[in-house]
């Protein structure tokens, strides 16, 4: 796997000719974004890459089969009371406001008693390729960034990227390339298999008349990656499916008071429609961020949600499950993976795409971190509770940033409180402001890969040293045991569905298509 051959160079008037064919393909097939001021009458392309990027094939593999491993991994941790009231209840809920106020709707749902014991997750588990410095290609592995249990997006964008660069080659708008062959283009079946996965969680909540709710965001520019799972829905399994915005929910959506079934009543009613219409299942591509809870309001729908007997993809406890405190546990205590993962083997396939992976509180490993942290941080990221991009610490930001956590601890008498603690003296100190976060070791890409990058609604391409992250979906539907806390959910769907991946310019730490940072792109598997 090298870059020095790839991608091609090509002449002005070529390169001009491919970007033409590809802007038009993808207005004509909906590989599209709105534009900024979010018009609904008009439309851009969405950022891609111009061609394919290499991928070594036995790592495209092997992030293919630990999926299915990962999928009934979180399906455990979605249903393990105990393990979440540990992990998500003690310093994280406390630190971090956001997930404190999602820790106390589970709690809330579980004290009162869940009405729906079926959950949907639509997951993605993302992955870079580690590369450190005089390691050849067939020594690179597999490293994960992150596990995602909400909204994972861009399924069918990047089921159109990949359609994209077949197109080109097979139109011949490609010049020749030994390596770019049909076989090497793999088939991305991520926007079918996902709408296939809400089509399963309809079909198991057994009524036919109800509809699937998608709660999005306001003002949405990412609708053309949302329309395409309706259509799918509609056409492939005749389900209807509702896209409404979260802040519309707040006068929209009831229960039933007798069976708890929740009910949307839209402004406008429809007379083709049923009104109030049963909603089978809430799948939120929000929600995972503060700002897209406006006001008390949308805490109050969510609520509202949970309490109902719809399916959620995600529920509140899986939400909780992908936490970055989660993916820490799992990496710096070996006794975590170990409760959930009973085959050795299994363990061990999962284990070796875990990077470093530490708890910033006051045990031995969290003062190790410390240290690494502040001697050693052009190795680390330093991660929140967070989703969506835009988030992380990186390098020497960290030891600045720490300062700054540090100061506002002692204007809240942190050590005070762990002092009188650690003394015996009744007091239960706060946690510290650095607990809400994990620290990473950061993972080495392949040096001197490039590709040529496009801007969304650009005519031109910016040609860059990159890195690839490579996403991959699963879905799972399970049932938990609504009268044993204790007993493994029932995994009534465990698939894997499709890839993502995405390319930054390497200048770039972040990776998130909707806030700017990379293009969609797909994969050219390499022997």
């Amino acid at each position: 796997m090298t870059g020095s051959a790839w991608p091609p160079e090509l002449s002005k008037e070529h390169e001009q000719h491919v970007l033409d064919h590809a802007a038009d393909w993808a207005l004509a097939h909906g590989l599209v974004l709105r534009p900024l001021d979010a018009s609904t009458t008009s439309g851009i392309h969405a950022p891609y890459s111009l061609f394919p990027s290499p991928f070594p094939r036995h790592l495209f593999e092997e992030a293919k089969r630990l999926q299915p491993l990962y999928n009934d991994l979180y399906a455990r941790i979605t249903a393990d009371d105990a393990f979440l009231e540990q992990v998500v209840g003690g310093a994280v809920s406390k630190v971090d406001e956001f997930q404190g106020r999602l820790y106390d709707i589970w709690k809330q749902v579980k004290k009162e008693g869940i009405k729906q014991s079926l959950a949907l997750g639509l997951f993605r588990s993302d992955y870079l390729i580690h590369a450190p410095d005089r390691t050849s290609p067939d020594q690179y592995e597999i490293k994960q960034v992150e596990f995602n249990t909400i909204s994972s997006s861009f399924g069918a964008l990047s089921t159109r990227v990949g359609e994209l660069h077949r197109y080109l080659l097979a139109s011949g708008a490609y010049p020749s390339h030994p390596s770019l062959t049909p076989s090497a283009l793999h088939p991305n079946p991520a926007l079918s298999g996902l709408a296939s996965g809400l089509a399963a969680a309809h079909k198991a909540y057994g009524n036919d008349n109800a509809a699937v709710l998608m709660v999005t965001q306001d003002n949405e520019r990412n609708a053309f990656d949302q329309r395409p799972l309706e259509y799918e829905l509609i056409e492939k399994h005749g389900i209807r499916l509702l896209r409404i915005p979260f802040s519309q929910l707040r006068t929209t959506l009831s229960l039933d008071p007798s069976t708890h079934a929740l009910l949307y009543t839209p402004s406008s009613p429809l007379p083709s429609l049923p009104s109030p219409l049963e909603i089978s299942l809430v799948y939120y591509r929000t929600a995972y961020s503060p700002t897209d809870y406006y006001t008390s309001a949308e805490w109050d729908t969510r609520l509202l949600i949970e309490r109902s007997k719809a399916i959620k993809c995600p529920s509140v406890g899986m939400q909780l499950a992908g936490a970055k405190k989660v993916q820490e546990v799992l990496g710096s205590h070996p006794e975590a993976l170990e409760r959930f993962v009973k085959s050795e083997k299994d363990r061990e396939e999962l284990r070796r795409t875990f990077t470093e992976l530490y708890p910033m509180d006051d045990s031995e490993l969290g003062k190790e971190a410390l240290r690494k942290a502040y001697e050693e941080s052009e190795r680390f990221v330093l991660k929140p509770q967070r989703e969506g991009g835009g988030n992380n610490i990186y390098r020497g930001d960290i030891p600045p940033f720490l300062d700054r956590l540090a100061e506002e601890d002692k204007r809240r008498g942190i050590d005070e409180q762990k002092g009188a603690e650690a003394r015996g003296e009744g007091v239960e100190a706060q946690p510290r402001g650095r607990e809400g976060y994990i620290l990473m070791s950061l993972i080495e890409p392949p040096k001197g890969m490039e590709q040529v990058l496009v801007k969304a609604g650009e005519d031109k391409g910016r040609r860059a040293d990159v890195v690839s992250e490579l996403g991959i979906y699963g879905v799972v539907l399970l049932r938990e045991n609504v009268d044993d806390a204790t007993a493994l959910p029932e995994v009534l769907v465990n698939e894997t569905v499709g890839h993502l991946l995405r390319t930054k310019g390497r200048e770039s730490d972040e990776g998130g298509v909707a806030v700017g940072f990379s293009v969609i792109d797909s994969p050219m598997l390499t022997e």
